[in-house]
């Protein structure tokens, strides 16, 4: 095997890739990714059994067709580094020469055969989905997934295809977030399909969308899905369990209701959890006719209170929110104004950005 590579192109495949390859494992084959040198496009492949990715450079020049397997890290390194525009890589009895203008490495190589299958995307996509559309709904929904949890559906992300619309939905347990949109097509089931998938995979997925514009094809098999765009393909196992019956959590009865300019609540909320603590991780919010007042006091830090006016329905209510929890919503609303509704202190608040996102919010108890 024989190429030569533009060094930018190849790293972003390097880099891209890196995010898959395992940094511990006992199978030394995880650490390495698979070069395949092939109709004028050299594929960079790595996987961890969890989640894989092969992505495409086509900025290469394919003197000798072949593959090779090579420690991830060290590669990376050596493309990271390097001054040169263009690096040849030559692989030759177990071994890679990457040359540059003024250096030589080698780096000591292992069977291609030993690496584990990284799939490919082969026959019909089951649902497309603009590539814009699809980052702005994991980037609604995966803040709010859990980051560990012995309920392992909490881990993960439920996406709900249906009648060429796709439902997004996290939880942790104190809070939910869910986010929607319209797919370009749909080739599922009348019945449609489920699938949770982890959140690993999704933080990848959206390091992989470069181009809003580009549309991504995707299959739901029983227990993998794969996203596929003109540059890579990310396959990833599911999680396995059942999603909590999350329409059940979300408030329908709520007789009281603030709105805001999303910006200025935001702003609003931060600076009220200015002096907020770990002991004291909590905003007292009281709503009334004359608007909203912000207050956090901690016995270490002070007290802190903001005046916000908004446009408030109802009888007056005081509660209390993680100031994190709201803020991490609000910074993914894509509207300008956003609504809170809620009915008491005791009883989770509803925050809706727009038609397609919503979130729920459990109160803290304040002292």
């Amino acid at each position: 095997m024989k190429v030569i590579c533009n060094r930018g192109a190849l790293l972003e495949a390097l880099t891209v890739t890196g995010n898959v390859v395992a940094a511990r494992t006992p199978k030394p084959v995880l650490q390495c990714v698979k070069l395949t040198a092939s109709d004028d496009r050299l594929t960079v492949a790595a996987t961890d059994l969890e989640v894989a990715i092969r992505y495409v450079d086509s900025q290469v020049q394919i003197e000798q067709a072949g593959e090779t397997l090579v420690a991830a890290e060290k590669l990376r390194d050596i493309v990271r580094e390097s001054v040169d525009d263009t690096l040849s890589i030559e692989v030759a009895n177990d071994t890679a020469n990457i040359r540059g203008q003024d250096s030589h490495f080698k780096i000591f190589t292992q069977k291609p055969s030993d690496f584990p299958p990284v799939p490919d995307f082969e026959g019909e996509a089951h649902l497309e989905i603009g590539g814009g559309l699809l980052k702005q709904l994991v980037g609604q929904t995966l803040f709010a997934a859990a980051r560990e949890s012995t309920r392992y559906a909490f881990n993960g992300v439920l996406f709900t295809v249906k009648a060429k619309k796709i439902n997004l939905v996290s939880t942790d347990g104190r809070r939910l977030a869910m986010a929607k949109g319209d797919l370009i097509s749909d080739k599922l089931p009348k019945e449609g399909a489920k699938a949770i998938v982890p959140a690993k995979a999704l933080s990848l997925l959206d390091k992989l969308i470069d181009d809003p514009e580009e549309s991504l094809a995707v299959q739901v098999r029983e227990n993998q899905i794969i996203f596929h765009s003109p540059s890579a393909t990310l396959t990833s196992n599911l999680v396995e369990g059942q999603f909590p019956p999350f329409e059940d959590v979300i408030p329908k009865d709520c007789d009281k209701k603030m709105t805001a300019a999303t910006a200025d609540l935001l702003s609003a909320v931060r600076r009220a959890a200015l002096l907020t603590t770990e002991e004291s991780k909590g905003v007292r919010m009281h709503f009334s006719k004359k608007g909203l007042v912000l207050t956090s006091r901690s016995p270490d830090a002070g007290e802190a209170t903001v005046n916000f006016p908004c446009k408030y329905e109802g009888a007056e209510i005081e509660i209390g929110f993680n100031p994190n929890f709201l803020t991490e919503a609000l910074k993914v609303v894509d509207t300008d104004e956003i609504s809170l509704e809620m009915t008491a202190p005791n009883r989770p608040g509803l925050l809706k950005g727009g038609p397609n996102f919503l979130y729920v919010i459990m109160p803290v108890n304040l002292q």
